[in-house]
């Protein structure tokens, strides 16, 4: 696997292409599966294929820019350099393939687009859409879109027509081909269903019986199936890989939520709303929201380590799966208790066999050239009986072989059970834990100074957080850490993965418990934690920063990955009353939130608006203006009044987030012209400088003129919304430009103001997770297509945009869309849901567009307000899942067009 410096490093930053670039991205075909299956083996063929792509992009006149994953990214100047690039590498690794038993089957995209290196990187559509079309490829393959196929006069290309790029729509695709070079006849993949259960890089040993029983269990009507063990018997890899076997007939999608890092009831609700995208709801608790959004869709959860909150688990499964399609594989070290669970118990491996396999794999790890031979099998069968086949006790044994023989182990470790007393008859947490505190003995003081001191935090983490919030001991000299960390993963002690090219680390549940009890609850863990919450305090207000920037995209991503360290950090400042620190959090991270729907923030800044004494507080406009965002998107009746309070409070609203939330219900909600026209003017004259606020102060002027006054003054302010998208490069800034020159357009023709919005979902598409402008735009194109559409084409992107929203858990834009469908079902002679549709939109506080009232209304006549009525009390879900269940009768033709 690859070490930390994953980038190639130099001078590139000064030689790196801008304007038209393409990309050329590679990937190993099946390479976790060889990860798994020879992990040694294919660490020899990584750096084969890495010397190949480095000597090859070289002399075409091109640039690797960074490795990700099992493959490398490069860039050029030229399609044509880059297209005879990427069939020399494939011819090169074809005829190294046979040295490598297959495991050198690369798979290559190319795609062209504009380009502008920022800090030696690219962000931005051409990057998002140049990752999807490699996702396309099968091995031997080389996949071009639209835009790089263009440019490639001269090259045999096979047309393979228009395919859906996951998450960004679709591209017209080409296969690339040339002389001497295999190229694989398979029809292209199919874009990736949503599956988040972590890669494995080590081979799976034994427990066939137990695979194909838990598969089997899922395959049935079992609701609930919970692998019971103690910990460290292999239980978190079993469920990973039942759950992988099942996902070859399951066509749904797969969740993996790690619990360790859940300490209580809220912990529980929140982690597990992450990891399956879940949103707070408005007058909803976490688990009604993690309920309702679960409640349509097919899903396996896979809730990895249960045992500390096996109570709360167990009722956050009841109703999890009452009445829904979702299924559970939980991991604890009891049941669950749920009235038809299915308990299957994971013994730890036969010491005699898969033992004995499991332990010389993973000695081979450490030292590829181990083997069982005559002269050390006595002495390995005897380390693993004495361990009692436990495979993280096994593993832990194992990593030791480059220091010791596998004689020098069983030595030592049964002197060590033997002086306890307990060579005969322990249990097995016993010999786990004397196996923990053997090798935790065995680290150098400096090493395991550093192990205490990881259980700081929550879930995964990477190299600069390690620096910064550890080393206070004074064992640990701060320069050694990055050795100190790499000796810790050599020794099993930390797993180490990549995560999206950058390096990450944890603890394994039993390890970080094991950390915890070493490190204790004295004046040094509490010093720990108050450097872990300034650490990614800091951090937020970094990456906060980045947000109206190029680097945007890596920002969120870096965001959204530490999100439970960042709850943790704002939870230690708030339970130490430290609300300067906490307000500071909420204000950096605001705007992110807002476009990342990540609604929680906007519960931190209620919970501190609650401190006596906050409305003197420097940051009160602030938190006033994150409620009151919070407010809007969680369709409550209070976003005017908290964000006045604010404006009240700092007149200025430097961020802008007071008059944001009062330009959207003004705008979105009400349509009160006098109060947008004076809100936005005055805006303006403030001359906002934050970047947040200035882009909203000119796209929300520009709205207001566009629906109320002049389209002329309105180019203006959409022509400086363009300026300041070109001056920060932001994907954000950019969608929302073009938001608002779609505004200014639609005056002129509605077929461009489409074109508009249509090309710009690029932008918020770019970002990792779903993005507030991508359903802004979304809603603004239904708005002017559905009555002009064709009938199912109005019916398919009212239901495709409908469930996006849902999809993303965003109530306030599935409502908005309800106007829209209830437009196309009047079309199908459907008006009668139409209206209810409307009903329910007007009871969260969203005014229909006076044509989709005027549509119901000419086919109910006096029937309307019944209607009306009747879906008042309709949820925005309900209201949502009966507009899909409407679309598709539409689409299956059963109701008349």
């Amino acid at each position: 696997m690859r070490g930390y410096g994953d980038a190639v490093v130099g001078d590139r930053e000064l030689n790196l292409p801008s304007g038209t670039v393409t990309h050329l991205l590679t990937d190993i075909e099946h390479s976790a599966r060889s990860w798994e299956q020879a992990p040694n083996e294919m660490q020899e063929t990584l750096a084969v294929h890495d010397e190949i792509a480095r000597n090859v992009v070289g002399s075409h006149q091109g640039i690797v820019v960074k490795h990700l994953g099992d493959g490398c990214w490069a860039v050029f100047g030229s399609a044509t350099d880059a297209a005879a690039a990427a069939i020399e590498l494939q011819r090169r690794c074809q005829l190294e393939a046979a040295g490598h038993a297959g495991r050198l089957t690369v798979r290559i995209g190319l795609h062209t687009g504009s380009s502008t290196p920022i800090d030696g990187d690219y962000f931005g559509p051409t990057i998002n859409r140049a990752r999807r079309v490699v996702d396309l490829a099968n091995g031997d393959q080389i996949v071009c879109s639209s835009s790089a196929a263009g440019l490639l006069a001269g090259f045999e290309l096979r047309d393979m027509g228009q395919h859906e790029l996951r998450g960004i729509g679709s591209d017209h695709i080409f296969v690339l081909s040339a002389d001497g070079v295999r190229t694989d006849e398979r029809p292209l993949l199919s874009p990736l269903a949503t599956n988040t259960l972590p890669t494995a890089r080590t081979k799976f040993v034994g427990r066939g019986d137990e695979l194909r029983r838990g598969a089997d269990y899922l395959a049935g009507d079992d609701a609930v199936i919970t692998f019971v063990g103690p910990g460290g018997v292999g239980k978190t890899r079993l469920a990973i890989e039942v759950a992988n076997e099942f996902s070859e007939t399951w066509n749904g999608e797969i969740r993996f939520c790690d619990l360790m890092p859940a300490g209580d009831r809220d912990g529980l609700l929140t982690t597990v709303a992450d990891a399956v995208g879940a949103r707070l709801q408005p007058d909803m608790s976490w688990l009604d929201s993690i309920v309702d959004y679960v409640s349509t869709r097919k899903l396996l959860l896979v809730l990895d380590t249960c045992e500390h909150l096996v109570d709360e688990v167990a009722e956050l499964v009841e109703h999890v799966i009452s009445g829904s399609a979702t299924r559970v594989l939980a991991t604890s070290r009891e049941g669950l208790g749920i009235a038809g669970e299915q308990v299957l118990i994971v013994a730890p491996l036969p010491p005699e066999s898969a033992g004995v396999e499991l332990f010389v794999d993973r000695a081979r790890h450490r030292d590829p050239g181990f083997e069982l031979t005559e002269d050390n099998d006595h002495h390995v069968r005897e380390v693993v009986r004495g361990l009692d086949g436990v495979p993280l006790a096994i593993e832990l044994a194992a990593a030791r072989v480059r220091l010791m023989t596998p004689r020098e182990m069983s030595e030592r470790l049964g002197d060590r059970f033997r002086a306890l007393g307990r060579v005969r008859r322990r249990d097995r947490f016993e010999t786990l834990h004397e196996t923990l505190s053997w090798s935790y003995n065995l680290l150098s003081p400096a090493e395991a100074a550093l192990f205490r001191q990881l259980c700081v935090f929550a879930g995964g983490f990477d190299l600069a957080a390690v620096e910064t919030v550890c080393g206070s001991d004074d064992s640990i000299d701060p320069a050694m850490i990055p050795d100190l960390v790499l000796a810790l993963v050599d020794k099993s002690m930390v797993v180490s993965r990549e995560v999206d090219g950058h390096r990450r680390f944890s603890l394994l549940e039993t390890l970080r418990r094991f950390s915890e009890d070493e490190l204790g609850a004295g004046e040094t863990a509490g010093d720990l934690r108050r450097r872990h919450a300034e650490h990614y305090r800091q951090r937020a207000v970094e990456q906060g920063g980045r947000v109206f920037t190029a680097a945007e995209p890596d920002a969120w991503w870096r965001l959204d990955t530490d999100w439970a360290n960042i709850r943790m950090a704002f939870d230690t400042y708030q339970r130490s009353g430290e609300v300067t620190e906490a307000a500071e959090m909420v204000t950096a991270l605001t705007w992110y939130a807002t476009f990342a729907m990540r609604f929680e923030l906007f519960g931190w800044a209620d919970e501190l608006l609650e401190v006596v004494g906050i409305d003197e507080h420097p940051s009160f406009a602030e938190l006033c203006g994150a409620a009151a965002f919070g407010a809007y998107f969680t369709v409550h009746g209070d976003t005017s009044d908290v964000a006045r309070r604010g404006l009240e409070a700092d007149p200025s609203d430097p961020w802008g987030f007071c008059r944001a939330a009062l330009a959207a219900v003004f705008l979105n909600n009400v349509h009160s012209a006098d109060d947008s026209d004076q809100l936005t003017e005055e805006w303006l004259a403030t001359d906002p400088t934050s970047p947040g606020s200035r882009m909203w102060a000119e796209g929300f002027r520009t709205f207001h003129l566009a629906l109320h006054g002049t389209p002329d003054e309105a180019a203006s302010h959409a022509a400086a919304s363009t300026r300041f998208a070109d001056e920060t490069g932001s994907p954000t800034a950019r969608a929302v430009a073009e938001w608002a020159r779609g505004l200014v357009a639609v005056h002129q023709s509605v077929d461009r103001a489409v074109d508009i919005w249509t090309n710009a979902l690029e932008w918020p598409r770019s970002v990792p997770g779903g993005h507030l402008v991508e359903h802004l735009l979304l809603g603004l194109i239904l708005n002017f297509r559905v009555v002009t559409a064709d009938l199912r084409d109005s019916a398919t992107m009212c239901r495709d945009a409908l469930s996006g929203a849902l999809n993303d858990h965003y109530y306030v834009g599935a409502s908005h869309l309800l106007g829209v469908t209830a437009i196309t079902l009047s079309r199908a002679d459907d008006a009668a849901t139409g209206g209810r549709l409307i009903g329910s939109m007007i009871a969260h506080g969203h005014l229909p567009r006076p044509n989709a009232l005027k549509a119901v209304e000419r086919a109910l006549g006096d029937d309307l307000q019944r209607h009306l009525d009747l879906g008042s009390a309709l949820g925005v879900s309900q209201a949502a899942q009966l507009a899909l269940d409407s679309l598709d009768a539409v689409l299956a033709g059963s109701v008349a067009g």
